[in-house]
């Protein structure tokens, strides 16, 4: 049985101490963009929920640490966020919250309660619209965790997509397809795959939760977007070896490990599944040249 991440069990204990239930920060829960999420230029650390101009709540009590209202002098900042909140809970987990509409006339206050107002989504900030962006970072290990683990599940039945399986081989990069000829030896698999939202009437892709990849019926890696942990300066997927920025080897195409091919017949197998359990595989036979 696959072993529960150290930073997930943590988090675990911390929600089942805690004084109640982690609510969602919003009332209208909108999510556009999820943990593990390729931006291009970073890693995306949190969770975006859309919804319009909705008043923000901690999801759980805690003290107010930092505040930062867009524009003001603080060089050191990072500017993408806007205004934010930093909110620590016990066990020194801290709950950020972004793109705050920016309000220089805030009521001061230190201590929320989880029907505490912390702001009100704005677009301030690197945004390209209303949204809230929702960070969990855990203290004690180290490490940013996908806010869908400790949050309330919303619905979703769409499943993922997987769109090719991809084999590379020094310069060379071929689609597997059903009956293809591949010649033996070390290959890099990769996977263009994503999770989709189900509320809107248009493609707009979403990062997947969990991909695994078999070769001959043996499960030979697995990549979780369950948390990100800082080691020496790295940013390292959970329960992989994977810094965030070896995660995608293209916009939504995954690198799944190298794989060694014996000749004769052979089949991948790649399983994609959402934080709402939907799931879908792709099997591709082919042959391995001697």
């Amino acid at each position: 049985m696959r072993r529960r991440p150290v930073v997930l069990a943590a988090l675990a204990l911390f929600v089942a101490s805690a004084t109640g239930a982690l609510e969602w920060p919003v009332e209208k829960r909108i999510v556009t963009g999820t943990f593990g999420e390729d931006r291009g230029d970073h890693f995306h650390l949190g969770l975006d929920i859309g919804g319009g101009e909705q008043v923000v709540r901690p999801v759980l009590a805690g003290e107010l640490v930092f505040r930062y209202e867009e524009n003001e002098d603080y060089t050191s900042m990072p500017r993408g966020v806007g205004s934010f909140a930093v909110i620590r809970h016990q066990d020194d987990v801290l709950s950020v919250y972004c793109h705050l509409r920016r309000e220089t006339d805030r009521p001061a206050r230190t201590s929320f309660t989880a029907r505490d107002a912390v702001g009100v989504i704005g677009d301030t900030g690197y945004s390209t619209g209303k949204h809230l962006h929702f960070m969990v970072f855990d203290g004690q290990t180290g490490s940013f965790v996908n806010p869908l683990s400790l949050l309330p599940p919303v619905a979703d039945r769409e499943p993922p997509v997987v769109k090719r399986l991809v084999l590379r081989t020094g310069d060379r990069v071929v689609d597997l397809q059903p009956g293809i000829t591949v010649p033996s030896g070390q290959a890099e698999v990769l996977v263009e795959a994503y999770d989709v939202r189900e509320d809107v009437p248009f493609l707009w892709t979403l990062a997947p939760y969990v991909v695994r990849l078999a070769l001959n019926g043996a499960e030979i890696s697995r990549i979780s977007f369950e948390a990100l942990q800082v080691k020496e300066g790295r940013m390292i997927l959970s329960g992989t070896a994977l810094s965030a920025v070896d995660v995608y080897a293209s916009e939504r195409l995954l690198r799944l490990g190298t794989v060694e091919l014996r000749g004769g017949e052979s089949h991948l197998l790649v399983v994609v599944r959402d934080f709402a359990g939907n799931e879908v595989s792709r099997e591709v036979f082919f042959t391995v040249r001697e």
